[in-house]
């Protein structure tokens, strides 16, 4: 049975692009690209959003019934012209991946409109890492989300999982695997804040283990399309 799979893209704005204003022509080329994505077979729900940190950065999250359905979607002739209108608004290529996302198993379900904003993180691994390396670290995470429910004031939910492809990342020697991580929260704050607190810093090995090469971390303001 196939597998559900959202795929990930980041892109860098030209400046001056207000994605928020729908009678601009960049959000027009936007509205035009996410109607042309949600008629396709397979296409469930996308997520759009800017980074907090740096909001030249739209970041998409589009759920698709499986990887296939998202691949026959780029084989389709008006596919090249889509991506084309979308480049228009853009400064540079797109970055797109795909990651098995799974509602972790202690964590309630984070739905991206019930919480204010999204930490994303992302653990990069050495593409060789172990089954055993993996399952030790996915059971880490079943403990440092029960760390989240229990400790953490404003947290929303909690949703990872491994990324498909592997990964080029400067600090990882060869190809990196990544397990991309989705916290919601109230707000920036209350993440920040959990940060200061002693369950975190006692437990925030568990996010980081020896194997971990390399880790990013940031934030977006998610909305359902």
């Amino acid at each position: 049975m196939a597998r559900s799979v959202t795929e990930i893209v980041k892109a860098s704005l030209k400046t001056g692009i207000d994605i928020d204003d729908a009678n601009s022509r960049a959000g027009k080329v936007l509205n035009e690209t996410f109607n042309s994505i949600m008629q396709q077979d397979g296409c469930q729900r996308i997520h759009k959003g800017i980074q907090v940190e740096n909001p030249s950065i739209l970041q998409l999250h589009i759920d698709w019934d499986s990887i296939d359905s998202h691949k026959k979607f780029t084989r389709q002739l008006y596919y090249a012209l889509s991506e084309e209108h979308m480049l228009s608004i853009l400064d540079g290529p797109m970055d797109v991946s795909h990651a098995n996302l799974t509602v972790h198993p202690l964590s309630s379900s984070l739905n991206p409109d019930a919480a204010s904003v999204v930490e994303v993180v992302g653990h990069y691994f050495s593409a060789g890492l172990s089954d055993s390396d993996k399952s030790s670290f996915e059971s880490n995470l079943d403990q440092f989300a029960k760390v989240l429910e229990d400790e953490a004031s404003g947290y929303k939910g909690f949703l990872g999982g491994w990324v498909v492809e592997e990964l080029d990342h400067p600090k990882v020697e060869g190809k990196a695997k990544l397990w991309q991580s989705l916290i919601g929260w109230e707000s920036v704050d209350a993440h920040m804040a959990f940060r200061e607190t002693e369950a975190f810093k006692s437990n925030v090995h568990l996010m980081r283990p020896d194997s971990n090469k390399a880790l990013t971390m940031h934030h977006v303001r998610f909305e359902t399309i």
